[in-house]
């Protein structure tokens, strides 16, 4: 499973996808700047 992770700081907006072991990787941070969405993976 990949997860869409968006980023907002100040006016920036970052955006990128990570997997299952990644997402871990960050740490599970409950930053309120960090939206979390699950996506469907192609492979």
């Amino acid at each position: 499973m990949d997860y869409l992770v968006t980023w907002i700081e100040g006016e920036e907006v970052v955006y990128f996808i990570v997997d299952e072991k990644d997402l871990c990787r960050l740490g599970g941070k409950k930053d309120k700047n960090c939206i979390i969405t699950q996506i469907k993976g192609t492979h």
